[in-house]
C-alpha cells in the first residue's frame, strides 16, 4: 500500500503573463468637442467607428486587461488622468511604476505589476541624452522614453539575490525613421548594463543564472524597417524564413515571441502546447475603416541563457532556469453591445465601440525545464 507522504507532488512550472498596450491617450481632454457623437462615422455595415472619449473607453478597457489575468502589462500612452483611472479600475492587486516622457515626473508610461516584488526602476529617453528628461532624439517630433523595472518572483524558489525578471516597457517615434533605428541600438545597450547591474564586462557574475528580459511597447516599427531589424538582430528577415540565425549584431539581440511560440507536436512542446498563434495578426487598427492595420507592438524576449527558443540548435535542451513562450495572441479591441450610449429613438440597437486603435498583445512564458 501506498502512503501518501510518500508520493512526490509533481513540480509545477512558473508561468508569466506579459501583456503590452497602447491605451490611445486621451485625445479630447487636450482637444474639447462639443458633442462625443460628433467623432463618430457609421460604417456602411452598421458599425460605429471613430474615436470615443476615454471616459466611455475606460471600463471596457480595463475589463479586457483584467480578463486576461496577467502578471505584468505595459501600457502606452498614459495621461496623468489616464493613470490615475487605470490605478483605480485595475484595483490594489496591481502596482505601478512609470514617468512622464515630457518631464520625467507626471503622466506618461506605466507599466502595472502583479505577484512581483519590484527591486528597482530606472528610465532613460530615447536620445543621444537619455539621462535628460523630455530630450528628443535624431528625427524624432516628440519625446521619447523607456521604463526598465527589475522583478523579484515570489513564486520562484531560488534563493539567490539577484532579480529573476528584468521588463522595459518604451513607446518609439511614430514619424523618425532614423529615431526607431537609433532607439534600437540604445535600448540593446542599456538592456545589456541592466543585466549587470552596472558591473564591467570583466566582472565575476553574482550569480550564473541570468534573469528573463522581456521588452513591451509600439515600437511603431513593422518587421521590414530598420528599427526592428536592428533590435532582433536582423533574425526576422521580413520576407524570409524564420529560423536560428545568429544576430547581426554580435548576438546582443531580441526574439520576437510572435515567432518563438512552441506548438503543439514541436520540439520542447509539454501537454496543452496550442497549435499557433491566437487571434488577428495586426496590432495596430486605428479607429477608421480607412487606416492601415500593421504589426508595430510587440513582446520581445532578450536573447540570453534564461530564453529558450523554439529554434535552437539541436543541442540546446530546457532547464528549470530557462522560459519559452507557451502562449501567444492579439485580443480584438472591438466590443459590440456595449450599451449606455444609445441615441434618443434606437434604444434597441445593438452599440459598438473600439476600445482603442491598437490591440492588447500576450504572451505566456513558462519555465522550460519542468
Amino acid at each position: 500500500m501506498t502512503q501518501l507522504h510518500d508520493i512526490e507532488p509533481p513540480t509545477i512550472p512558473r508561468i508569466l503573463r506579459i501583456g503590452t498596450l497602447n491605451i490611445r491617450y486621451d485625445y479630447h481632454a487636450r482637444h474639447p468637442i462639443v458633442s462625443p457623437l460628433k467623432t463618430l462615422l457609421q460604417g456602411s455595415d452598421g458599425r460605429k467607428w471613430g474615436e470615443h472619449l476615454w471616459q466611455e473607453r475606460r471600463d471596457q478597457l480595463v475589463d479586457q486587461v483584467l480578463w486576461e489575468e496577467l502578471d505584468i502589462v505595459g501600457f502606452q500612452e498614459v495621461l496623468d488622468g489616464q493613470f490615475e483611472d487605470l490605478r483605480a479600475l485595475m484595483g490594489a492587486e496591481f502596482g505601478s511604476v512609470g514617468v512622464g516622457r515630457d518631464d520625467g515626473k507626471k503622466a506618461g508610461e506605466a507599466v502595472p505589476v502583479s505577484r512581483l516584488e519590484l527591486l528597482s526602476v530606472s528610465h532613460f529617453w530615447l536620445s543621444p541624452t537619455p539621462e535628460i528628461p523630455g530630450s528628443k532624439g535624431w528625427d524624432a517630433v516628440q519625446p521619447r522614453m523607456c521604463t526598465v523595472a527589475r522583478f523579484s518572483d515570489r513564486a520562484s524558489t531560488s534563493a539567490a539575490n539577484h532579480a529573476d525578471l528584468i521588463v522595459a516597457n518604451t513607446h518609439w517615434d511614430d514619424r523618425g525613421l532614423k529615431a526607431r533605428e537609433e532607439s534600437a541600438r540604445l535600448i540593446l545597450s542599456r538592456i545589456e548594463q541592466e543585466i549587470r547591474g552596472g558591473r564591467s564586462e570583466t566582472d565575476t557574475p553574482i550569480s550564473e543564472k541570468e534573469p528573463l528580459v522581456v521588452l513591451l511597447g509600439d515600437l511603431n516599427s513593422p518587421a521590414e524597417e530598420a528599427g526592428y531589424q536592428v533590435l532582433t538582430g536582423g533574425r526576422y528577415p521580413a520576407s524570409g524564413k524564420i529560423g536560428a540565425a545568429e544576430a547581426a549584431n554580435g548576438g546582443r539581440s531580441f526574439y520576437d515571441s510572435r515567432h518563438e511560440l512552441v506548438t503543439r507536436g514541436s520540439k520542447f512542446a509539454a501537454a496543452g502546447a496550442v497549435s499557433g498563434r491566437f487571434g488577428p495578426l495586426n496590432t495596430y487598427t486605428g479607429f477608421s475603416p480607412s487606416d492601415t492595420p500593421k504589426v508595430i507592438d510587440f513582446i520581445l524576449p532578450f536573447a540570453n541563457s534564461a530564453f529558450l527558443s523554439p529554434h535552437a540548435s539541436s543541442g540546446a535542451s530546457p532547464s528549470p532556469s530557462t522560459w519559452h513562450v507557451s502562449r501567444y495572441g492579439v485580443v480584438g479591441n472591438f466590443f459590440e453591445d456595449v450599451g449606455g450610449r444609445r441615441v434618443e429613438g434606437k434604444e434597441g440597437e445593438r452599440d459598438a465601440m473600439i476600445l482603442s486603435d491598437h490591440r492588447l498583445v500576450v504572451a505566456v512564458f513558462r519555465e522550460a525545464g519542468r
